[in-house]
């Protein structure tokens, strides 16, 4: 009996120490995973996160939540700050609790939808201040 209690006792650990991991990664983090897999269940290379571009869509989540209002006001002067960029998507969102209700929201509205699923994006930036979310991705 003892020795089932120990690979037992091993599995809850571990399985203990996966739901912690999960739970403390970021909203962005998982938003980001749900993208990905969906962009990959259409053949679509997965984005990478680049810094630069989180931070920029963290600003504009930012000046969203001090306006108290959703908008796409300063996109042209993001992507020029976007340096290394072609061409640039946005997605904006407002009072999502979760990235999976984030998500679905983002996918079941065609220009949305469409913006993450742009063959020729390949860098995003990810942020939610407060209750506003902005997706910034570029090639």
């Amino acid at each position: 009996m003892k020795s089932a209690v120990r690979p037992l006792a091993a599995i809850i650990v571990f399985l203990v120490l996966s739901v912690q991991i999960a739970a403390a990664s970021s909203f962005e983090d998982e938003l980001l995973v749900l993208i990905n897999r969906y962009r990959q269940s259409k053949k679509l290379k997965p984005l990478v996160s680049s810094p630069q571009y989180a931070e920029l869509a963290r600003e504009h989540s930012r000046t969203m939540q001090e306006q108290d209002r959703m908008s796409h006001d300063g996109f042209d002067d993001r992507f020029r700050r976007a340096s290394d960029a072609s061409s640039c998507v946005e997605n904006v969102a407002w009072n999502h609790q979760t990235p999976q209700s984030l998500f679905n929201g983002w996918r079941t509205s065609p220009g949305h939808n469409r913006n993450m699923l742009d063959r020729k994006i390949r860098r995003v930036g990810l942020d939610r201040s407060g209750a506003y979310a902005t997706f910034f991705a570029c090639y």
